[in-house]
């Protein structure tokens, strides 16, 4: 299938300038061979400037100090948005490519309340069209107070500064408004390590995000989203082997967290970077291969149509058969009588138009079979083709499937049953 001629899914990442979605999705991709290969999907990577962005990420974090005073660059602002072709690569089986999917990761300018306009229609029409949204949510902001980490219901003192619910979910309402297609949104929070050494700090990890975003997860479960909506928190631990240390407000009146590796010499060690991908997979595959299911029926009943026809017209091919068998002896035995004699008969009975015609008639219904046997062939292998991209992604959907986390503080608040079911391998 010609590149141009594939689906495509969506991803975006979705969070104001430094809350982590450039380390977030370097995490992810540092995950992308080993997660695809254990799902016996190939894929096919291109070149773009958030690819480049992706590496050079990657490439801070593995050098960073053990006091992490170095920090991954902001994404800048692109005079023309619409230019970001995000990190685009093909998925597929063998030397097929069955779909692209397409990591949007825009500039954290873009989603600020006074961002230009072109700014605030970008960011409007990718959450419009993409298919999964990932929210990155830094933790330490969710989870740390001036004089501490949060007790009993409290939330982070720097939550809505930093990871700013309240734009966010501004932003989400006005996107699924009138939400017609199935979407996925995930909140991952990042920056999480000081806040999953143990089972209880993981899980307290996750009630602050359902609280910190309390008002959103609420506008996700209305009658007219619902059905629509999957929600699932994924934590990432973005660098690894590092420990929030203390805050401190810069010149400009922000707040800037530092931390520190443990140990002092420990390397760039991300977990979970793939539970993310893994769900952002399973979802889309999922709603890929339920597309596939619908083009399958109606393949199916064009091929079904198609055979009937076939089988009707080697019937009329046949009785054509016999008729011009019949037209031929009778032409035949016209033509073995002397020439006058055949002259008058042909005036009473003309034998050789006859033979003619039904040779003409036989010529068209054979030329309809062939025609028709040829869709055939073609329709049939569209339907084979098609059940066998269904049954490589119902494979890799099931291997994702198995390996989510769905406790120690990752969870799907929305959609499990219909939009992340298992599938029978």
């Amino acid at each position: 299938m010609e590149q141009n001629q594939m689906d495509e899914l969506r991803i975006i990442m979705v969070g104001t300038s430094g809350v982590g979605k450039t380390s977030l999705l370097a995490a992810m991709h540092e995950e992308f061979n080993k997660t695809f290969k254990q799902a016996n999907l190939e894929i096919w990577p291109e070149e773009t400037r958030t690819s480049m962005a992706i590496d050079e990420c990657k490439l801070t974090l593995k050098n960073i100090d053990p006091r992490l005073k170095k920090s991954v660059a902001p994404s800048i602002p692109l005079e023309r948005p619409w230019d970001d072709e995000g990190f685009l690569f093909g998925i597929g089986s063998g030397d097929k490519k069955f779909i692209k999917l397409r990591f949007t990761d825009p500039s954290g300018e873009y989603f600020k309340p006074g961002a230009k306009p072109e700014y605030k229609q970008y960011v409007e029409k990718q959450l419009n069209d993409c298919d999964a949204v990932i929210i990155p949510v830094d933790a330490t902001a969710l989870m740390e107070t001036k004089t501490g980490k949060v007790k009993g219901t409290e939330i982070g003192t720097w939550h809505e500064e930093i990871n700013e619910p309240d734009r966010i979910t501004a932003l989400l309402k006005n996107a699924y408004e009138n939400l017609q297609h199935p979407r996925l949104v995930i909140l991952a929070p990042v920056k999480c390590e000081s806040y999953m050494r143990n089972p209880r700090d993981a899980n307290d990890l996750l009630d602050r995000v359902k609280m910190g975003y309390r008002e959103l997860l609420e506008f996700f479960k209305q009658e007219s989203l619902i059905k629509n909506l999957a929600v699932v928190v994924t934590p990432v631990q973005t660098i690894g082997n590092v420990q929030f240390a203390y805050h401190q407000v810069n010149e400009d009146g922000k707040t800037r967290f530092y931390y520190h590796k443990t140990p002092i010499n420990a390397p760039y060690a991300p977990r979970y970077g793939e539970q993310p991908l893994r769900y952002v997979l399973r979802f889309l595959l999922n709603v890929f291969a339920e597309n596939k299911k619908k083009s399958l029926e109606q393949q199916q009943e064009n091929l079904a149509i198609l055979e009937r026809d076939l089988g009707q017209k080697k019937e009329e091919l046949e009785t054509a058969e016999k008729q011009l068998e019949r037209q031929k002896e009778k032409f035949e035995q016209r033509q073995e009588m002397w020439w006058l004699f055949r002259s008058i008969a042909n005036i009473f009975d003309d034998r050789e138009s006859a033979f003619y015609e039904a040779k003409y008639e036989y010529n068209n219904i054979e030329g309809e079979v062939q025609d028709t046997s040829k869709d055939v062939r073609e329709n049939q292998a569209q339907v084979e083709a098609t059940q066998a991209q269904i049954d490589a992604f119902n494979s890799a959907i099931f291997t994702f499937a198995l390996d989510c986390k769905r406790d120690d503080g990752f969870a799907i608040l929305q959609g499990a049953a219909r939009w992340l079911p298992i599938p029978k391998n």
